[in-house]
């Protein structure tokens, strides 16, 4: 199995095919096809001096030549870094468009078109709107759920007018389930508990720390 390569990378094996590591213009088609000087280790293994944290995501991309950054939103600076040192033009620009979404959100809409076209650009599994008035506690409730969740939902903020005759609501779209839940802003229990229910039935988010 000639094209078998073992890497060593910071300290962590990784194996793959040449053919992988040569798929894409890079740091390891040019160390492989151009006969770059290697670093080796004790078991022959190519050794990388690199954090291997992101590396089987490196792989991944390389074999496919995509892969989804959604439940890495946190990391996607370390995997640009990552990707600029592998020389992979591809995973790079995937991350600038993630981190241009990331900074997209939250947002403040000023309309029911502005909330429609919010949920429908959002690339998350969820979004939740705020109607907030001008008790603050309900905007401020708002900004701690974004603080903490996100990296997985999409949050927009629309001032509530009061026209619709009721109180300052919620609507969270679970795109999973493809499923709307609304609630008032004046029990929040109901909408920790809609969150908590979200991140249960999401396989991918299964050691989510709620």
């Amino acid at each position: 199995m000639t094209d078998v390569v073992k890497l060593n990378v910071g300290g962590t094996i990784f194996e793959t095919s040449k053919s992988t590591l040569t798929k894409f213009d890079g740091y390891f088609k040019s160390m492989l096809e151009n006969w770059v000087p290697k670093t080796k280790d004790d078991s022959d293994a190519i050794f990388v001096d690199r954090d291997p944290t992101h590396f089987r995501l490196i792989l991944n991309f390389m074999r496919d030549g995509h892969v989804d950054l959604q439940k890495y939103s946190e990391d996607v600076k370390e995997i640009q870094k990552e990707a600029e040192y592998y020389l992979l033009d591809g995973l790079k620009e995937l991350c600038a468009q993630k981190s241009s979404e990331s900074q997209r959100m939250p947002l403040i809409v000023e309309s029911d078109n502005d909330v429609f076209k919010a949920v429908a650009e959002s690339t998350k599994d969820a979004v939740l709107v705020f109607f907030y008035d001008k008790d603050p506690a309900h905007f401020s409730f708002g900004i701690e759920l974004f603080i903490k969740h996100k990296a997985h939902i999409d949050f927009c903020f629309n001032k509530f007018t009061g026209d619709r005759g009721t109180m300052p609501y919620f609507l969270f779209h679970d795109k999973i389930k493809n499923k709307i839940d609304r609630g008032t802003l004046f029990n929040p229990d109901e909408l920790d508990n809609i969150i908590r229910m979200f991140f249960e039935h999401a396989d991918e988010y299964e050691d989510e720390d709620y």
